[in-house]
């Protein structure tokens, strides 16, 4: 979302399904906004008379007053504030009536919440173009979403916040699984490329002849079935971010062409004559060790420094458990939202289970693994139930590779209590400290918030 130098931009939020609100919610806060929730239609139009909102996201079929009557109620009050409309019954009838009554999208469930993200932010750039300022050496709001609760992982967002800002490449290596892209990504998120375009290509899977023509494109005739122009990914990434994923799939040849681009910034089509400028970063990514390449004659040596200006290592998770706890709680929420269920927790043996666990496929593993168990979840909370059987039966990992029980149910307890107290800290600065209130909104009597404001030394 674009920086506001005055008031960040407002949002209303209406679904009457308190674990959607909680997580859209929390989403938008994270990226900037102002936000407000409303559980009905009714008090969600009572809130549209109190105060301006720029974007207004709500559930269509809620009981009482529906979607498009707080559609109506918002553009009655205020007809520059946009209206998206979510529903799991969606039907074009539906879609035709809320878009000739002003509404700016109509989104279906399972929904991303990305996809919502994007388009909530495109409104509010549109809102506010005059409020936005470049970036410099501030975290995009994206990047929060980087889970970082390990000491290597706090390391490498550190990096992350100094690096974005330079045009210069970077080079992130690990093994397959860890999130790769994903530092990519926030990379990108975090520097003053993010509102143009982040190009990815896997160059392991395209042939050599394939792959040339996908980076740097080609004229109309190039070769056999050439017939017609193709722009490359450089030239659609101009302004922003290339990411080459497996570079050091990349045969020789197209490492001369790619070195060449890194110190002329320019391009040409296959089968053209003419340079073509080109402003875009790379950012690469391999879990080859590339010297040893280098060794064998399999990777240019020169290349491979144009590229490794900074360097980021991933560990596997492995070597990083503390981030677990905190990976699980993001898929959670991010996989009820898609799916449409309420699994927001996961039971300690299970946490157990996860720590034990070695993890060889890594982040995109327990991504996988997390998504089975939301379907299969009968309940709010996973159990071993949803496992599958080789975490069931896996051997515990190396010592060197996880904590021990004592510890895991120490992480456990610091995180249960680090989340609760920031969740008591929001509802307390939600209500200016009206006790009663944040209480009342946290569903804790007065007495045991008030114990709580103690024990986490909110005062």
């Amino acid at each position: 979302m674009p920086e506001n130098t005055t008031h960040p931009a407002s949002m209303l939020v209406v679904d009457d399904k308190a674990n959607v609100r909680t997580l859209l919610e929390s989403a938008f806060v994270d990226r900037g906004y102002h936000v407000d929730t409303a559980p009905s239609g009714e008090d969600a139009v009572g809130m549209l008379g109190e105060r301006h909102y720029d974007v207004v996201l709500s559930d269509l079929n809620m009981p009482g007053m529906s979607g498009l009557e707080v559609l109506k109620a918002a553009k009655s009050v205020s007809p520059e504030t946009e209206v998206i409309l979510i529903t799991a019954y969606g039907t074009i009838d539906t879609a035709v009536e809320a878009m000739r009554l002003g509404a700016h999208d109509f989104i279906t469930k399972p929904f991303k919440i990305a996809e919502i993200e994007r388009k909530v932010d495109r409104i509010a750039r549109q809102q506010r173009p005059e409020k936005s300022t470049p970036a410099q050496t501030w975290i995009h709001p994206q990047v929060k979403h980087f889970v970082a609760a390990s000491d290597h992982s706090r390391r490498l967002l550190k990096m992350i916040a100094r690096i974005a800002p330079s045009k210069s490449s970077v080079l992130i290596t690990g093994p397959s699984g860890v999130g790769k892209e994903l530092v990519a990504r926030a990379i990108h998120e975090a520097s003053p490329r993010r509102d143009e375009p982040f190009v990815a290509l896997n160059c392991a899977a395209l042939a050599p002849g394939v792959l040339e023509s996908e980076l740097f494109g080609h004229e109309k005739g190039a070769f056999t079935g050439a017939d017609s122009q193709r722009i490359g990914r450089f030239e659609r990434a101009i302004g922003g971010t290339l990411f080459l994923d497996e570079v050091g799939e990349i045969d020789n040849a197209i490492q001369t062409k790619l070195l060449r681009v890194l110190q002329e910034n320019e391009i040409e089509r296959v089968g053209g004559a003419k340079p073509i400028p080109v402003d875009v970063r790379i950012v690469a990514a391999t879990n080859r060790d590339l010297k040893q390449a280098i060794e064998e004659g399999r990777f240019r040596e020169d290349f491979y420094y144009r590229l490794n200006v900074f360097a980021l290592q991933v560990e596997p998770l492995s070597a990083r458990p503390d981030d677990i706890p905190a990976l699980v709680d993001h898929f959670l929420r991010k996989f009820s939202l898609e799916l449409g269920k309420e699994v927001l927790d996961a039971d300690d043996d299970v946490i157990y289970l996860f720590m034990r666990y070695g993890w060889p496929g890594n982040v995109r593993e327990l991504e996988n693994v997390i998504e089975r168990a939301v379907v299969l979840a009968e309940g709010n909370s996973i159990t071993r139930e949803e496992l599958p059987a080789e975490i069931l039966n896996a051997p515990a990992a190396e010592p060197t590779a996880g904590p021990t029980p004592a510890a895991i149910a120490s992480s456990l307890q610091e995180r249960t209590d680090r989340m609760e107290a920031e969740l008591i800290q929001g509802a307390l600065e939600r209500f200016r400290w009206n006790k009663t209130k944040a209480a009342e909104h946290l569903g804790l009597k007065r007495t045991t918030l008030q114990y709580k404001i103690k024990k986490f030394g909110l005062e």
